[in-house]
């Protein structure tokens, strides 16, 4: 019987631990959608100084979560998100509009995928 109590306590915690992750990522993906957003809709604006500030203040953001979606999220997810990250950097330092929109698209993209992935479904258990 004990064994049994042990088992039930160690899948409440792998449970918790997971609905934590699943929070933790959704908050950092919605800070950091929301700075991108914000940046583009500086550039759209034409405000381009704004535009890469929020943007680096995202870079900053992605940096410092660094450790924690290195543990979490999948390399290949982290790798071209930080990719589209600097896409969009860099069409926001060469001011062209264009490029940024489509940089910022991929990139939203990619910041949504990551918390789809983690979200518990039938589909992920079974």
């Amino acid at each position: 019987m004990k064994k049994e109590i042990v088992f039930g306590i160690i899948l409440i915690c792998i449970f918790a631990l997971t609905f934590a992750n699943i929070f933790v990522l959704e908050k950092m993906a919605l800070e950091l959608s929301a700075l991108v957003d914000e940046s583009m809709r500086s550039a759209e604006s034409g405000d381009w100084e704004k535009a890469e500030k929020k943007a680096e203040e995202a870079e900053r953001l992605w940096d410092k979560a660094d450790p924690y979606t290195h543990i979490f999220v999948r390399h290949s997810e982290i790798d071209t998100t930080t990719d589209a990250l600097y896409d969009f950097l860099k069409s926001l330092y060469r001011r062209d509009a264009g490029g940024a929109r489509g940089a910022h698209k991929a990139l939203s993209a990619h910041i949504s995928s990551i918390v789809s992935m983690e979200k518990i479904t039938l589909g992920s258990i079974f």
